[in-house]
Protein backbone atom coordinates (compact mmCIF):
# COMPACT_ATOMS: atom_id res chain seq x y z
CA UNK A 1 0.00 0.00 0.00
CA UNK A 2 1.51 3.53 -0.72
CA UNK A 3 0.09 6.50 0.03
CA UNK A 4 0.93 7.98 -3.14
CA UNK A 5 -1.85 6.38 -4.88
CA UNK A 6 -4.99 8.85 -5.11
CA UNK A 7 -7.70 7.40 -5.47
CA UNK A 8 -10.39 8.72 -7.22
CA UNK A 9 -14.14 9.03 -5.92
CA UNK A 10 -17.55 10.09 -8.25
CA UNK A 11 -18.37 13.24 -8.46
CA UNK A 12 -15.50 14.60 -6.71
CA UNK A 13 -15.58 18.49 -7.84
CA UNK A 14 -13.63 20.88 -10.03
CA UNK A 15 -10.59 20.21 -8.92
CA UNK A 16 -9.20 16.97 -7.89
CA UNK A 17 -6.31 16.64 -6.25
CA UNK A 18 -4.59 14.11 -9.07
CA UNK A 19 -1.48 12.43 -7.05
CA UNK A 20 -0.85 12.53 -3.30
CA UNK A 21 2.72 12.25 -1.98
CA UNK A 22 3.53 12.14 1.74
CA UNK A 23 4.75 15.62 2.72
CA UNK A 24 8.40 15.03 4.29
CA UNK A 25 9.61 17.79 6.91
CA UNK A 26 12.91 17.84 5.25
CA UNK A 27 11.74 18.68 1.83
CA UNK A 28 10.22 22.38 0.90
CA UNK A 29 8.84 24.14 -2.25
CA UNK A 30 10.61 26.79 -3.60
CA UNK A 31 9.19 30.47 -2.73
CA UNK A 32 10.66 30.34 0.69
CA UNK A 33 7.90 30.69 3.57
CA UNK A 34 5.35 31.50 0.76
CA UNK A 35 1.84 29.94 1.55
CA UNK A 36 0.19 33.93 0.65
CA UNK A 37 -0.65 35.92 3.20
CA UNK A 38 -4.33 34.71 4.46
CA UNK A 39 -4.56 32.54 7.41
CA UNK A 40 -5.54 28.81 6.85
CA UNK A 41 -9.00 27.43 8.43
CA UNK A 42 -8.81 24.23 8.96
CA UNK A 43 -12.09 21.98 10.54
CA UNK A 44 -11.56 19.19 12.91
CA UNK A 45 -13.34 16.70 14.56
CA UNK A 46 -12.06 17.16 18.00
CA UNK A 47 -9.90 19.14 19.88
CA UNK A 48 -6.70 17.82 21.12
CA UNK A 49 -6.45 15.83 24.15
CA UNK A 50 -3.45 17.72 25.35
CA UNK A 51 -0.99 19.82 23.50
CA UNK A 52 1.96 17.78 25.08
CA UNK A 53 3.28 14.53 22.62
CA UNK A 54 3.50 12.45 25.61
CA UNK A 55 0.46 12.98 27.57
CA UNK A 56 -2.14 13.22 24.76
CA UNK A 57 -4.49 10.52 24.59
CA UNK A 58 -6.32 10.53 21.28
CA UNK A 59 -4.47 9.92 17.75
CA UNK A 60 -6.32 12.78 16.24
CA UNK A 61 -4.09 14.54 18.40
CA UNK A 62 -1.42 14.81 15.29
CA UNK A 63 -2.63 17.36 12.99
CA UNK A 64 -2.69 19.84 15.47
CA UNK A 65 0.99 18.65 17.25
CA UNK A 66 2.35 18.43 14.01
CA UNK A 67 3.00 22.21 13.84
CA UNK A 68 4.19 22.87 16.76
CA UNK A 69 6.56 20.46 17.30
CA UNK A 70 8.98 18.78 14.51
CA UNK A 71 10.30 15.22 15.43
CA UNK A 72 13.57 13.50 14.69
CA UNK A 73 13.20 11.50 12.35
CA UNK A 74 10.59 12.07 9.41
CA UNK A 75 9.44 9.64 6.88
CA UNK A 76 8.34 9.13 2.93
CA UNK A 77 5.39 7.36 0.99
CA UNK A 78 6.76 4.52 1.58
CA UNK A 79 6.76 5.06 5.48
CA UNK A 80 10.62 5.01 5.18
CA UNK A 81 12.58 6.84 7.92
CA UNK A 82 13.82 10.16 6.59
CA UNK A 83 15.83 12.80 8.49
CA UNK A 84 14.32 15.57 10.27
CA UNK A 85 15.34 17.27 13.34
CA UNK A 86 18.46 15.00 12.62
CA UNK A 87 20.02 15.02 9.93
CA UNK A 88 22.13 11.59 9.83
CA UNK A 89 22.15 8.46 11.98
CA UNK A 90 24.22 5.30 12.19
CA UNK A 91 24.09 1.94 14.03
CA UNK A 92 27.80 1.19 15.60
CA UNK A 93 26.11 -2.82 16.82
CA UNK A 94 22.66 -3.75 16.87
CA UNK A 95 21.93 -2.07 20.04
CA UNK A 96 23.38 1.15 20.01
CA UNK A 97 22.06 3.81 17.65
CA UNK A 98 24.10 7.25 16.84
CA UNK A 99 21.76 10.45 15.99
CA UNK A 100 23.62 13.55 14.68
CA UNK A 101 21.38 16.98 14.86
CA UNK A 102 21.23 19.51 12.14
CA UNK A 103 23.14 22.85 13.05
CA UNK A 104 21.93 25.78 14.66
CA UNK A 105 18.39 24.36 15.87
CA UNK A 106 16.19 26.47 18.45
CA UNK A 107 13.01 25.76 19.94
CA UNK A 108 10.06 28.25 19.67
CA UNK A 109 11.33 30.48 22.96
CA UNK A 110 15.13 30.64 21.53
CA UNK A 111 16.61 28.07 23.59
CA UNK A 112 19.03 25.57 21.87
CA UNK A 113 17.65 22.42 20.84
CA UNK A 114 21.01 20.49 20.80
CA UNK A 115 22.37 17.08 22.52
CA UNK A 116 21.49 17.94 25.66
CA UNK A 117 17.72 18.85 24.75
CA UNK A 118 17.04 15.24 23.32
CA UNK A 119 18.40 13.38 25.98
CA UNK A 120 16.25 15.69 28.37
CA UNK A 121 13.15 14.74 26.10
CA UNK A 122 14.17 11.18 25.68
CA UNK A 123 14.28 10.19 29.58
CA UNK A 124 10.91 12.47 29.88
CA UNK A 125 9.37 10.46 27.27
CA UNK A 126 10.20 7.13 28.79
CA UNK A 127 9.43 8.45 32.71
CA UNK A 128 6.81 8.35 34.77
CA UNK A 129 3.51 9.79 33.13
CA UNK A 130 4.03 9.83 29.76
CA UNK A 131 1.50 7.92 27.77
CA UNK A 132 4.67 6.81 25.01
CA UNK A 133 7.06 5.20 27.69
CA UNK A 134 6.44 1.91 26.02
CA UNK A 135 7.66 3.14 22.50
CA UNK A 136 11.21 3.44 23.91
CA UNK A 137 11.21 0.46 26.57
CA UNK A 138 14.43 -1.01 24.56
CA UNK A 139 16.44 2.48 25.40
CA UNK A 140 18.29 1.62 28.73
CA UNK A 141 20.46 4.77 28.18
CA UNK A 142 21.07 7.71 26.65
CA UNK A 143 24.38 9.07 26.13
CA UNK A 144 25.50 12.73 24.73
CA UNK A 145 28.56 12.58 22.73
CA UNK A 146 28.87 15.81 22.01
CA UNK A 147 26.44 19.49 21.29
CA UNK A 148 25.31 17.18 18.38
CA UNK A 149 25.28 13.57 18.97
CA UNK A 150 23.35 11.56 20.77
CA UNK A 151 23.18 7.74 21.11
CA UNK A 152 20.62 5.49 22.13
CA UNK A 153 21.73 2.28 24.01
CA UNK A 154 19.62 -0.87 24.01
CA UNK A 155 18.85 -3.59 25.38
CA UNK A 156 17.94 -5.50 22.67
CA UNK A 157 17.59 -4.87 18.79
CA UNK A 158 14.51 -2.55 18.21
CA UNK A 159 14.04 -1.81 14.39
CA UNK A 160 10.86 0.07 14.74
CA UNK A 161 12.89 2.38 16.94
CA UNK A 162 13.78 5.23 14.22
CA UNK A 163 9.74 5.42 13.21
CA UNK A 164 9.30 5.69 16.98
CA UNK A 165 11.21 8.91 16.80
CA UNK A 166 8.94 10.34 13.86
CA UNK A 167 5.90 10.16 16.43
CA UNK A 168 4.90 11.24 19.93
CA UNK A 169 8.23 10.45 21.63
CA UNK A 170 10.73 12.04 18.62
CA UNK A 171 8.71 15.80 19.16
CA UNK A 172 11.35 17.83 20.49
CA UNK A 173 9.97 20.74 23.52
CA UNK A 174 11.67 23.02 24.94
CA UNK A 175 13.58 21.62 27.94
CA UNK A 176 13.00 25.28 29.66
CA UNK A 177 9.31 25.48 29.13
CA UNK A 178 8.62 21.73 30.43
CA UNK A 179 10.22 23.18 34.11
CA UNK A 180 7.92 26.22 34.23
CA UNK A 181 5.26 24.57 33.40
CA UNK A 182 5.44 22.01 36.17
CA UNK A 183 6.11 18.89 33.31
CA UNK A 184 2.94 19.54 31.93
CA UNK A 185 3.29 22.03 28.48
CA UNK A 186 -0.43 21.46 27.19
CA UNK A 187 -1.35 25.25 28.30
CA UNK A 188 1.97 26.59 27.13
CA UNK A 189 3.42 24.33 24.02
CA UNK A 190 6.90 25.33 23.05
CA UNK A 191 8.77 22.89 20.23
CA UNK A 192 10.64 23.68 17.12
CA UNK A 193 7.74 22.98 14.49
CA UNK A 194 7.25 25.40 12.13
CA UNK A 195 3.80 27.34 13.42
CA UNK A 196 4.23 28.20 17.40
CA UNK A 197 1.30 28.87 19.49
CA UNK A 198 -0.96 32.10 19.67
CA UNK A 199 -4.07 30.83 21.50
CA UNK A 200 -5.57 27.54 22.55
CA UNK A 201 -9.37 28.07 23.41
CA UNK A 202 -10.24 24.58 24.73
CA UNK A 203 -13.11 22.91 23.01
CA UNK A 204 -13.01 25.84 20.05
CA UNK A 205 -10.22 26.33 18.39
CA UNK A 206 -6.29 26.68 18.65
CA UNK A 207 -4.43 29.51 16.78
CA UNK A 208 -0.76 29.28 15.60
CA UNK A 209 1.57 31.57 13.41
CA UNK A 210 4.71 30.94 11.07
CA UNK A 211 7.70 30.37 13.45
CA UNK A 212 10.43 32.60 11.78
CA UNK A 213 13.35 30.28 12.78
CA UNK A 214 12.47 27.37 11.89
CA UNK A 215 15.21 25.33 10.64
CA UNK A 216 13.75 24.54 6.82
CA UNK A 217 14.01 28.17 5.71
CA UNK A 218 12.36 27.15 2.13
CA UNK A 219 9.53 25.23 3.62
CA UNK A 220 6.32 26.57 1.86
CA UNK A 221 4.06 27.55 5.06
CA UNK A 222 1.10 30.07 4.99
CA UNK A 223 1.69 32.21 7.90
CA UNK A 224 -1.29 31.14 10.19
CA UNK A 225 -3.33 28.43 10.84
CA UNK A 226 -6.74 27.86 12.72
CA UNK A 227 -8.04 24.47 13.53
CA UNK A 228 -11.69 24.84 14.74
CA UNK A 229 -13.01 22.15 16.04
CA UNK A 230 -16.63 20.86 14.44
CA UNK A 231 -17.29 17.85 16.05
CA UNK A 232 -20.84 17.40 13.98
CA UNK A 233 -19.72 16.19 10.18
CA UNK A 234 -22.63 17.84 8.40
CA UNK A 235 -21.58 20.92 10.15
CA UNK A 236 -17.87 20.98 9.22
CA UNK A 237 -19.21 20.13 5.62
CA UNK A 238 -21.36 23.43 5.30
CA UNK A 239 -19.28 25.44 6.84
CA UNK A 240 -16.65 24.30 4.53
CA UNK A 241 -19.25 25.22 1.64
CA UNK A 242 -19.63 28.63 3.36
CA UNK A 243 -16.26 29.43 3.02
CA UNK A 244 -15.82 29.73 6.41
CA UNK A 245 -13.20 27.35 6.29
CA UNK A 246 -10.58 25.90 3.69
CA UNK A 247 -9.62 22.16 4.69
CA UNK A 248 -12.49 19.92 6.42
CA UNK A 249 -11.07 16.72 7.87
CA UNK A 250 -12.74 13.93 8.29
CA UNK A 251 -15.15 14.59 5.35
CA UNK A 252 -18.14 12.16 5.86
CA UNK A 253 -18.71 9.89 3.20
CA UNK A 254 -22.30 10.87 3.09
CA UNK A 255 -21.36 14.52 2.17
CA UNK A 256 -18.58 13.36 -0.16
CA UNK A 257 -21.11 10.99 -1.90
CA UNK A 258 -23.34 14.64 -2.48
CA UNK A 259 -20.44 16.61 -3.93
CA UNK A 260 -20.77 17.28 -7.48
CA UNK A 261 -19.06 18.93 -10.66
CA UNK A 262 -19.98 22.84 -9.65
CA UNK A 263 -19.45 22.23 -5.68
CA UNK A 264 -16.19 23.67 -6.58
CA UNK A 265 -15.13 21.24 -3.46
CA UNK A 266 -11.52 19.37 -3.87
CA UNK A 267 -12.23 15.81 -2.46
CA UNK A 268 -8.84 13.58 -1.72
CA UNK A 269 -9.83 10.20 -0.90
CA UNK A 270 -6.67 7.99 0.67
CA UNK A 271 -6.26 4.60 2.03
CA UNK A 272 -4.48 4.64 5.27
CA UNK A 273 -3.68 3.09 8.80
CA UNK A 274 -6.61 4.01 10.04
CA UNK A 275 -8.98 1.32 11.91
CA UNK A 276 -12.71 1.77 13.81
CA UNK A 277 -12.75 -0.47 16.24
CA UNK A 278 -13.78 -1.14 19.47
CA UNK A 279 -11.68 -1.17 22.16
CA UNK A 280 -12.19 -4.07 25.19
CA UNK A 281 -11.02 -4.87 28.50
CA UNK A 282 -9.84 -7.90 28.35
CA UNK A 283 -10.05 -8.41 31.75
CA UNK A 284 -13.04 -7.03 32.57
CA UNK A 285 -15.94 -9.59 34.00
CA UNK A 286 -17.74 -8.92 31.25
CA UNK A 287 -14.83 -9.74 28.57
CA UNK A 288 -12.93 -11.82 29.94
CA UNK A 289 -13.57 -15.09 28.08
CA UNK A 290 -12.03 -15.35 24.82
CA UNK A 291 -15.57 -17.06 23.76
CA UNK A 292 -17.53 -13.76 24.49
CA UNK A 293 -14.74 -11.71 22.32
CA UNK A 294 -14.77 -14.40 19.36
CA UNK A 295 -18.59 -13.94 19.51
CA UNK A 296 -18.78 -10.17 19.25
CA UNK A 297 -16.92 -10.49 16.54
CA UNK A 298 -18.26 -13.04 14.35
CA UNK A 299 -21.88 -11.05 15.08
CA UNK A 300 -20.40 -8.05 13.09
CA UNK A 301 -21.58 -7.60 9.08
CA UNK A 302 -18.59 -5.93 8.27
CA UNK A 303 -19.35 -6.12 4.55
CA UNK A 304 -22.88 -4.65 5.09
CA UNK A 305 -21.27 -1.67 7.51
CA UNK A 306 -18.99 -0.77 5.33
CA UNK A 307 -21.41 -0.63 2.11
CA UNK A 308 -24.51 1.43 4.51
CA UNK A 309 -21.86 3.40 7.23
CA UNK A 310 -19.49 4.03 5.07
CA UNK A 311 -21.03 4.02 0.99
CA UNK A 312 -18.26 1.99 0.46
CA UNK A 313 -15.55 3.99 1.22
CA UNK A 314 -13.35 1.67 2.95
CA UNK A 315 -12.65 -2.02 3.21
CA UNK A 316 -13.73 -4.27 5.85
CA UNK A 317 -11.13 -5.19 8.99
CA UNK A 318 -10.04 -8.20 10.78
CA UNK A 319 -6.69 -6.95 12.34
CA UNK A 320 -4.85 -3.75 12.36
CA UNK A 321 -3.44 -3.59 9.02
CA UNK A 322 -5.30 -3.06 5.51
CA UNK A 323 -4.83 -5.63 2.82
CA UNK A 324 -2.09 -4.10 0.67
CA UNK A 325 0.03 -2.94 3.57
CA UNK A 326 3.62 -4.22 3.94
CA UNK A 327 2.64 -6.15 7.55
CA UNK A 328 -0.36 -6.63 6.64
CA UNK A 329 -2.91 -9.32 8.63
CA UNK A 330 -1.95 -12.02 5.63
CA UNK A 331 -5.65 -14.73 5.27
CA UNK A 332 -6.71 -14.20 8.84
CA UNK A 333 -10.43 -12.81 8.32
CA UNK A 334 -13.48 -12.90 10.65
CA UNK A 335 -16.61 -14.17 8.82
CA UNK A 336 -20.34 -12.98 9.54
CA UNK A 337 -21.45 -16.19 11.56
CA UNK A 338 -24.30 -15.34 14.04
CA UNK A 339 -25.22 -19.07 14.61
CA UNK A 340 -21.34 -19.43 15.91
CA UNK A 341 -21.54 -16.31 17.96
CA UNK A 342 -24.54 -17.84 19.97
CA UNK A 343 -22.66 -21.42 20.58
CA UNK A 344 -19.61 -19.72 21.85
CA UNK A 345 -21.52 -17.19 24.19
CA UNK A 346 -23.72 -20.36 25.65
CA UNK A 347 -20.59 -22.22 26.04
CA UNK A 348 -19.20 -19.43 28.06
CA UNK A 349 -22.24 -19.34 30.04
CA UNK A 350 -23.12 -15.81 28.55
CA UNK A 351 -26.27 -16.01 26.43
CA UNK A 352 -27.86 -13.13 28.41
CA UNK A 353 -24.55 -11.15 28.09
CA UNK A 354 -25.21 -7.11 29.17
CA UNK A 355 -22.17 -4.57 28.98
CA UNK A 356 -22.12 -0.74 28.36
CA UNK A 357 -19.72 0.50 25.62
CA UNK A 358 -18.28 4.18 25.41
CA UNK A 359 -18.35 6.31 22.07
CA UNK A 360 -18.17 10.05 21.04
CA UNK A 361 -21.60 11.53 21.14
CA UNK A 362 -20.89 12.49 17.21
CA UNK A 363 -23.67 11.50 15.15
CA UNK A 364 -21.71 9.37 13.04
CA UNK A 365 -20.21 7.42 16.12
CA UNK A 366 -23.43 7.58 17.71
CA UNK A 367 -25.23 5.27 14.28
CA UNK A 368 -22.03 3.13 14.17
CA UNK A 369 -22.62 2.39 17.98
CA UNK A 370 -25.94 1.90 16.90
CA UNK A 371 -25.67 -0.76 14.56
CA UNK A 372 -23.20 -2.78 16.55
CA UNK A 373 -25.90 -3.00 19.22
CA UNK A 374 -28.42 -4.26 16.43
CA UNK A 375 -26.27 -6.46 15.42
CA UNK A 376 -25.24 -8.28 18.96
CA UNK A 377 -28.57 -8.12 19.95
CA UNK A 378 -29.61 -10.57 16.78
CA UNK A 379 -26.88 -12.85 18.61
CA UNK A 380 -28.72 -12.14 22.33
CA UNK A 381 -25.99 -9.45 23.67
CA UNK A 382 -27.24 -6.22 25.17
CA UNK A 383 -25.10 -3.10 24.98
CA UNK A 384 -25.99 0.06 26.59
CA UNK A 385 -24.89 2.92 24.83
CA UNK A 386 -23.03 5.82 26.94
CA UNK A 387 -21.95 8.72 24.47
CA UNK A 388 -20.06 11.06 25.90
CA UNK A 389 -17.83 14.35 24.26
CA UNK A 390 -15.14 12.92 22.24
CA UNK A 391 -11.94 13.03 24.24
CA UNK A 392 -14.00 12.73 27.53
CA UNK A 393 -15.21 9.38 26.58
CA UNK A 394 -11.85 8.60 25.97
CA UNK A 395 -10.46 9.24 29.02
CA UNK A 396 -13.42 7.83 30.81
CA UNK A 397 -11.98 4.50 28.99
CA UNK A 398 -8.57 5.12 28.91
CA UNK A 399 -7.98 7.07 32.34
CA UNK A 400 -11.01 6.13 34.77
CA UNK A 401 -11.42 2.43 33.65
CA UNK A 402 -14.99 3.12 33.70
CA UNK A 403 -16.44 0.78 31.25
CA UNK A 404 -15.43 -2.20 29.24
CA UNK A 405 -15.38 -1.29 26.01
CA UNK A 406 -15.01 1.88 23.97
CA UNK A 407 -15.79 2.11 20.50
CA UNK A 408 -13.26 4.58 18.93
CA UNK A 409 -10.62 4.00 16.28
CA UNK A 410 -7.32 3.65 15.83
CA UNK A 411 -5.47 6.46 13.50
CA UNK A 412 -2.37 4.21 13.34
CA UNK A 413 1.85 4.20 14.17
CA UNK A 414 4.44 4.14 11.71
CA UNK A 415 5.96 1.03 12.29
CA UNK A 416 3.86 -1.54 12.54
CA UNK A 417 5.32 -3.31 16.01
CA UNK A 418 4.55 0.27 17.52
CA UNK A 419 0.82 -0.66 16.50
CA UNK A 420 0.95 -3.96 18.43
CA UNK A 421 2.93 -2.32 21.27
CA UNK A 422 0.58 0.31 22.05
CA UNK A 423 -2.71 -1.27 21.56
CA UNK A 424 -1.53 -4.41 22.91
CA UNK A 425 1.49 -4.15 25.30
CA UNK A 426 1.02 -5.46 28.80
CA UNK A 427 2.95 -2.38 30.00
CA UNK A 428 0.72 0.26 27.19
CA UNK A 429 -1.59 2.94 28.30
CA UNK A 430 -4.10 1.92 25.81
CA UNK A 431 -4.52 -1.77 26.98
CA UNK A 432 -6.44 -0.99 29.95
CA UNK A 433 -6.36 -4.55 31.31
CA UNK A 434 -2.45 -4.78 31.73
CA UNK A 435 -2.82 -8.57 30.58
CA UNK A 436 -0.76 -9.91 27.76
CA UNK A 437 -1.63 -11.84 24.53
CA UNK A 438 -0.96 -14.51 24.55
CA UNK A 439 2.11 -15.62 21.85
CA UNK A 440 2.35 -11.93 20.84
CA UNK A 441 5.25 -10.75 22.63
CA UNK A 442 7.52 -13.72 20.89
CA UNK A 443 5.86 -13.07 17.36
CA UNK A 444 7.39 -9.66 17.78
CA UNK A 445 10.58 -10.26 19.09
CA UNK A 446 11.57 -12.12 15.56
CA UNK A 447 10.42 -8.76 13.55
CA UNK A 448 13.54 -7.30 15.26
CA UNK A 449 16.35 -9.21 13.48
CA UNK A 450 15.87 -7.43 10.60
CA UNK A 451 15.48 -3.59 9.08
CA UNK A 452 14.27 -5.06 6.07
CA UNK A 453 10.23 -5.16 5.39
CA UNK A 454 10.50 -8.26 3.54
CA UNK A 455 12.00 -10.29 6.52
CA UNK A 456 9.95 -8.47 9.24
CA UNK A 457 6.51 -9.16 7.56
CA UNK A 458 6.18 -12.89 8.45
CA UNK A 459 6.89 -11.82 12.30
CA UNK A 460 3.50 -9.49 11.66
CA UNK A 461 1.88 -12.12 10.25
CA UNK A 462 2.40 -14.19 13.56
CA UNK A 463 1.36 -11.32 15.59
CA UNK A 464 -1.57 -10.71 14.14
CA UNK A 465 -2.76 -14.33 14.45
CA UNK A 466 -2.48 -14.29 18.05
CA UNK A 467 -4.06 -10.94 18.48
CA UNK A 468 -6.97 -12.93 16.22
CA UNK A 469 -6.91 -15.89 18.18
CA UNK A 470 -7.03 -14.05 21.49
CA UNK A 471 -9.68 -11.79 20.12
CA UNK A 472 -8.31 -8.97 21.91
CA UNK A 473 -9.91 -6.17 20.43
CA UNK A 474 -12.95 -6.10 17.68
CA UNK A 475 -11.43 -4.33 14.24
CA UNK A 476 -14.43 -3.05 12.10
CA UNK A 477 -13.32 -1.35 8.84
CA UNK A 478 -9.97 0.32 7.75
CA UNK A 479 -12.13 4.11 6.18
CA UNK A 480 -10.50 5.85 3.52
CA UNK A 481 -9.37 9.15 4.66
CA UNK A 482 -11.61 11.83 2.93
CA UNK A 483 -10.23 15.70 3.25
CA UNK A 484 -12.40 18.65 1.11
CA UNK A 485 -10.50 21.61 0.05
CA UNK A 486 -11.97 24.43 -0.50
CA UNK A 487 -11.09 25.80 -4.41
CA UNK A 488 -8.38 28.58 -3.83
CA UNK A 489 -6.19 25.65 -1.69
CA UNK A 490 -3.53 24.34 -3.16
CA UNK A 491 -0.11 22.34 -2.04
CA UNK A 492 -2.03 19.98 -0.10
CA UNK A 493 -0.44 16.63 0.72
CA UNK A 494 -2.02 13.78 2.64
CA UNK A 495 -0.02 11.10 4.37
CA UNK A 496 -0.45 7.08 5.07
CA UNK A 497 -1.36 7.91 8.76
CA UNK A 498 -4.03 10.21 7.58
CA UNK A 499 -2.31 12.58 9.63
CA UNK A 500 -1.64 15.75 6.96
CA UNK A 501 1.46 18.41 8.38
CA UNK A 502 0.34 21.24 5.84
CA UNK A 503 3.62 22.27 5.02
CA UNK A 504 3.59 23.45 1.08
CA UNK A 505 -0.06 24.35 1.80
CA UNK A 506 -0.68 27.61 -0.06
CA UNK A 507 -4.07 29.80 -0.26
CA UNK A 508 -4.78 31.87 -3.46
Amino acid sequence: MRSSKLMTLKRAGVAMVAALTLTVTACGGDGGSGGGDQRLDVAVPADASSLDPILGSAGGDHVMLYPLYETLISFDADMVARPGLVESWSQTSPEELTLTLREGLTFHDGTALDAEAVRFNLERAKGEGSNVAVDLASVTSIRVDDPLTVTLELSEPDASLLMVLSDRAGMMVSPAAVEESDGDVSDHPVGAGPWEIVKWNRGQFLRVERFDDYWDADAVRVPEIQFNVIADPTTRATSLRSGKQDVALGYAPADAAELDDESGIQLVRTPRLWVDQVYFDIGSPELKDVRVRRALNLAIDRKTIVQSAYFGLGSPASGPFPDGYWAANGDLAYDFDPDLARTLLAEAGASDLTFDMLLSADAGTVRMGEILQQQWAAVGVTVDLKPLEGVQAVNAYFVDHAEPALLSAFTGRPDPKMAFDVLFSESSFYNVSGLATPGLAEALASTDASLENAERAPGFQEAARAVFENASFLPISFPDNLIALGEDVSGFEDNLLGKPRLLGVSLG
